[in-house]
């Protein structure tokens, strides 16, 4: 093999294998965290801040989350309230839910699935708003509290979307 083939190869092999490496989904250190008097728990990739913010829309209520940005492209959050709209049944409650946070962001639906978590009715809806990053978001309805999970990611890691939203344990 003549020098400059093999460094033709060699630069070939050099790009294929950086490549790859910028193509893995990043390996992140999951923290479980509990929630406020052990009613939940769920893991997030990386130090987690914690925020509660009122709403004073309709009947006031608190919003708490827990978030994580894991880089300028991509964040985890989990949010849980005391559902603000009484009188709705489960159903109603996720319908309301799902076509509020597509409004709110003006997102267009992509898919949405019917499911149960721990026996308790739940969505999981995937979405996109315009230029941004596509968010995939698991709303669960335990009696009057609802769970929210968010992911928002420019480059959609269905391995880590799925680490996150399996984590979620009701106590």
């Amino acid at each position: 093999m003549h020098l400059a083939t093999k460094s033709c190869a060699t630069a070939i092999i050099l790009a294929l294998l950086t490549l790859t490496a910028c193509n893995r989904a990043p390996v992140y250190e999951w923290h479980q965290i509990e929630g406020p008097g052990g009613t939940f728990s769920v893991a997030l990739p990386g130090d987690v801040v914690k925020q509660d913010t009122p709403v004073k829309s309709g009947d006031p209520f608190v919003k708490h989350i827990f978030r994580v940005k894991t880089s300028e492209n991509e964040s985890y959050a989990c949010v849980w309230w005391e559902h603000p709209i009484p009188g709705l049944t489960p159903e109603q409650s996720l319908d309301n839910l799902r076509d509020s946070v597509l409004a709110a962001l003006q997102a267009r639906l992509l898919d949405e699935k019917r499911l149960t978590v721990q026996g308790h009715p739940a969505r999981d809806i995937r979405a996109i708003a315009g230029d941004e990053p596509s968010f995939d978001n698991r709303i669960v309805v335990v009696g009057n509290r609802v769970y929210s999970l968010m992911v928002s990611s420019r480059k959609r890691d269905s391995k880590n979307v799925d680490k996150f939203f399996k984590s979620l344990v009701l106590h």
